[in-house]
């Protein structure tokens, strides 16, 4: 079996971290953002800027930083605006219409507040989140520090053990899963 490229790797990651949403929404970031905020910033348990898990699609599109929806059956899929970062393959804004906001993907220019960043490498991470676990080939996902219940971070590696990939997410991602 071939090794994987790093650039491969990170996009099966990302893949992996959001399901099988990730293949639809394979497309190209288009839009800018209206908000006044600076790019970048921390993606913790208040959630990223104005848009918080649990939060009414309409409630998070008026915070200026959603572009690009998309709708597949049971779930919305949104870009973070441009000026926020690049995000990995399939990485946005998941909103469940009964949930709401279910799923917040970091960027390049976002961090968790322990400091977690794309090309962080998994010695780091575990030593940040003590309660990390690993549930799939490149995948790991811990309680959310400092969150409610049913809140985690989902991190996604490639094969150097650097963070491709991550997430705040609901635990209970309703039709969002499917």
């Amino acid at each position: 079996m071939k090794r994987l490229t790093r650039t491969a790797t990170a996009v099966a990651a990302g893949l992996l971290l959001l399901g099988t949403l990730g293949t639809a929404t394979a497309t190209a970031e288009t839009g800018t953002s209206g908000t006044a905020t600076a790019p970048g910033g921390v993606l913790g348990p208040d959630g990223y800027k104005g848009i918080q898990l649990g939060q009414s699609e309409r409630d998070a599109e008026k915070t200026g930083l959603l572009v690009n929806k998309q709708t597949t059956p049971g779930c919305d899929f949104y870009r973070l605006a441009a000026s926020e970062g690049k995000p990995n393959l399939g990485g946005g804004v998941f909103i469940e219409p009964r949930k709401g906001v279910v799923v917040i993907t970091g960027t390049n220019l976002i961090r968790t507040p322990e400091g977690i960043t794309m090309g962080t490498g998994l010695a780091r991470v575990k030593a940040a989140y003590p309660r990390l676990t690993k549930v799939g080939d490149f995948i790991f996902e811990t309680p959310v520090p400092g969150g409610t219940p049913g809140e985690r971070y989902r991190f996604a590696v490639d094969e150097q053990n650097l963070v491709a990939d991550f997430a705040l997410e609901a635990t209970d991602r309703g039709t969002c899963d499917s």
